[in-house]
């Protein structure tokens, strides 16, 4: 049994879609026609996805999105979660609320997210989640302690999932890319970038349309889950 329909278009859910790979994700998926909606915390998402105002740090929230999507489309077939924050330091200067706020939106809001959505792809019996995680889970970045453990906890959270749900018809995967092109890269001090792109087999940035390009063949992947697939230039 497939576990998303591959005819009909796709009702999908995009956590984090204003900007950078969540916003590249949810245009790639409406361009092909699917039924999008996406959230955002009052900056607006890209042409062609509807928008819902929701923090990936309440359950509630993401309920409320999944609930949207499933009496408009009466079914969630694909849920996305994108969104991510960083706030670096040394972790002996990193203060208690730059760890917390790190984890709750990269890990528990991932966990949240994919709470939500179990319930109607349990009802259907099929379904897939794709998380975006970060290469740097599996190699440590300095600085970045906070941001690399809620990153490699998605592997293990996916990697359990995977196994409690695979017999219900739902799929979920990790995506891992390496350096983007996006505003929080931009962000990044000359410096930096110019390490980590250094540290890129392929010399350059990703853009965020071919880390899309990616999810979306990796959550029509039926016979595939609990997987990381590295996007990253050649880092693995």
């Amino acid at each position: 049994m497939s576990s998303v329909p591959s005819t009909d278009p796709l009702s999908v859910v995009v956590v984090g879609a204003s900007r950078g790979i969540g916003a590249a994700v949810a245009t790639e998926y409406a361009q092909k026609g699917h039924h999008v909606i996406g959230t955002h915390r009052g900056s607006g998402v890209p042409e062609g996805v509807t928008g819902a105002v929701a923090d990936v740090t309440s359950l509630e929230q993401l309920e409320a999105v999944v609930k949207q999507a499933v009496e408009a489309n009466g079914r969630l077939d694909v849920l996305v979660v994108s969104s991510g924050i960083t706030r670096d330091n040394l972790f002996l200067r990193m203060s208690e609320d730059d760890i917390r706020a790190v984890v709750d939106t990269n890990l528990i809001g991932p966990m949240l997210a994919s709470k939500a959505a179990l319930k109607p792809m349990l009802k259907q019996k099929s379904g897939s989640i794709v998380l975006i995680s970060s290469v740097s889970a599996g190699i440590g970045v300095p600085g970045q302690t906070n941001y690399v453990a809620s990153k490699a906890g998605l592997g293990g959270f996916a990697r359990s999932f995977a196994r409690e749900w695979a017999s219900r018809g739902i799929r979920m995967n990790i995506v891992a890319p390496g350096p983007v092109a996006t505003d929080m890269f931009d962000e990044t001090p000359d410096e930096a970038k110019a390490t980590m792109v250094a540290g890129v087999p392929m010399g350059r940035a990703g853009e965020p349309h071919e880390i899309a390009e990616v999810v979306y063949w990796v959550s029509q992947s039926t016979f595939m889950t609990g997987a990381t697939v590295p996007v990253a230039g050649g880092i693995n």
